[in-house]
């Protein structure tokens, strides 16, 4: 059976309790969390019980059908449908779990003139300093000895290593194919289309790509930097989505944005212990290697 046909059969069997239809259209919710509860009671019977619970497989059967009724209906009175309600779940869970082809990963400025390219790979150099006052600073060095951006510090009242940041920014060159940030420091703006050059390009996108970051690090502080995790919370990567839906990365596929994160958590993590050192930025390869330092 269908959920199309399911739907509609189900429907037929609504009950209405009490005159309000307001009333009616609460039941369901409180019927779906009392049918929940009995889905967990099956489980603590079968853990109770273990294979003494033979019946367990055809009363699981039984009250996952109930919670189905419940959902059916809460679909229906709210003119949803169960068969767009499945499938934008299967699209959603591809989008966040589903292996991806890392071959297949767009780059946003393919297309271009290749002087509006992000190069395919290149290697950036994180040089610690102390300046005249004894402050630590750092600066990022391209192979050909040119820097990049202004020289930085954490901008905090605790040293917590921020002034390495910008390697978020290269990890989203590296598995995304795109940051305004790292193409204003390579200077390889796409002002070949002015109107590309102004929104995707400039100031917005680049406060937006630093907000994002900041995001990021603010809860990453809470989850020890992922230092144990190979995984973002789903709401994390939800939020970004919602930051970046006006900008050209609003199709970029949660999972892609997760190992983005991961993997340039790693490498701040080496560029921290090791006080800067050599990185790999690799398009072509959908890497981000920490080399080591010269």
């Amino acid at each position: 059976m269908d959920f199309k046909t399911y739907q509609y059969k189900a429907e037929k069997t609504i009950q209405k309790y009490v005159d309000h239809n307001e009333i009616d259209s609460i039941i369901p919710f409180l019927g779906i969390v009392g049918e929940t509860g009995s889905v967990i009671t099956e489980l603590k019977k079968k853990i109770r019980d273990g294979d003494g619970y033979n019946n367990y497989g055809s009363q699981l059967e039984e009250e996952l059908g109930d919670v189905l009724w419940y959902i059916s209906t809460i679909a229906t009175q709210n003119n949803l449908t169960l068969e767009e309600i499945a499938q934008r779940n299967l699209e959603k869970i591809s989008d966040r779990f589903s292996d991806k082809d890392l071959s297949q990963f767009k780059i946003y400025d393919e297309g271009y003139p290749k002087k509006e390219q992000f190069p395919r790979e290149f290697e950036i150099n994180f040089q610690e300093f102390k300046d005249e006052d004894g402050k630590k600073k750092l600066k990022i060095m391209m192979a050909d000895g040119r820097q990049l951006g202004d020289s930085l510090t954490d901008n905090a009242h605790d040293e917590d290593g921020y002034r390495y940041h910008d390697i978020f920014h290269f990890g989203y060159v590296a598995f995304i194919g795109w940051s305004p940030v790292v193409r204003t420091f390579l200077e390889n703006k796409r002002k070949s289309e002015p109107i590309i050059d102004e929104v995707e390009d400039g100031a917005r996108a680049q406060i937006t790509e630093e907000l994002i970051t900041l995001y990021i690090y603010s809860h990453a502080q809470n989850h020890q930097l992922f230092k144990y995790s190979n995984r973002v919370d789903t709401d994390v990567l939800k939020a970004i989505q919602k930051l970046v839906s006006k900008i050209e990365v609003k199709d970029c596929p949660t999972s892609q944005w997760e190992m983005a994160i991961i993997n340039s958590y790693k490498v701040f993590d080496e560029l921290k212990r090791n006080k800067g050192g050599r990185v790999l930025v690799s398009i072509k390869n959908r890497k981000l290697i920490y080399i080591g330092k010269n």
